[in-house]
């Protein structure tokens, strides 16, 4: 009778280890699709993000090109025109290069497969693209500066008061780092930081579950 006892209690903590290890895996399942999809949410937020930077850089070359066209016409000062021609061509050579740039960008991330991809190439090529980000906003902030003297030489704002420049340029400046400040930390940052926080708890969850200790789950 003890040995039947003993075979029975056996058997039931058999019974128990097993479906314990089943209610794991489901875990270990669960949590994965679920930062699969978070980081996969957040790189399809920096995707359309760029689709519309692409689109948005599009759109203003054509309505630079058509004012380039069309302002001749209703301009007959010659020193204006040249102004508005230079300003076109800084413009518009300047969008050329960026729209470039959103492409490569575009296509990194675009390419950047969370579904199909080792997670330990998708963090890698999140840390690229982060770097990329911190050259752009370098760019952006040289191309501040640019165009800030440009419209300081367009306006002629050196013949205005000291005061008057001052407050022109300070404006011009607090509106520049507003705008890149949100458009980096609201649409590019944010998600950055998402899709880094679900790689590294699936780093965690793979670590973890080639160890055997998917309990400590």
């Amino acid at each position: 009778m003890e040995l039947d006892d003993l075979k029975k209690s056996w058997n039931a903590l058999d019974e128990q280890l097993q479906k314990d290890e089943l209610i794991d895996e489901d875990k270990l399942t669960q949590l994965i699709i679920k930062y699969k999809n978070g980081a996969r949410n957040s790189i399809g937020r920096i995707t359309s993000w760029q689709k519309f930077s692409i689109g948005a850089g599009i759109v203003t070359i054509a309505v630079i090109l058509l004012l380039w066209c069309v302002l001749p016409s209703f301009i007959s000062d010659a020193n204006i025109q040249k102004r508005s021609t230079i300003l076109c061509l800084f413009l518009g050579i300047t969008l050329i290069a960026g729209i470039g740039w959103d492409l490569k960008t575009y296509r990194w991330i675009r390419d950047t497969k969370v579904d199909e991809m080792p997670v330990i190439i998708v963090a890698e090529r999140m840390n690229r693209f982060r770097r990329w980000m911190k050259y752009e906003i370098i760019a952006i902030s040289l191309w501040t500066v640019a165009f800030t003297a440009l419209y300081y030489w367009m306006t002629e704002l050196y013949k205005h008061s000291t005061e008057s420049q001052l407050i022109i340029i300070s404006s011009l400046v607090l509106i520049d780092v507003v705008i890149i400040c949100f458009i980096y930390k609201k649409l590019i940052y944010n998600h950055l930081n998402e899709v880094n926080k679900n790689t590294n708890e699936l780093k965690e969850l793979n670590i973890a579950g080639q160890s055997g200790k998917i309990k400590d789950l």
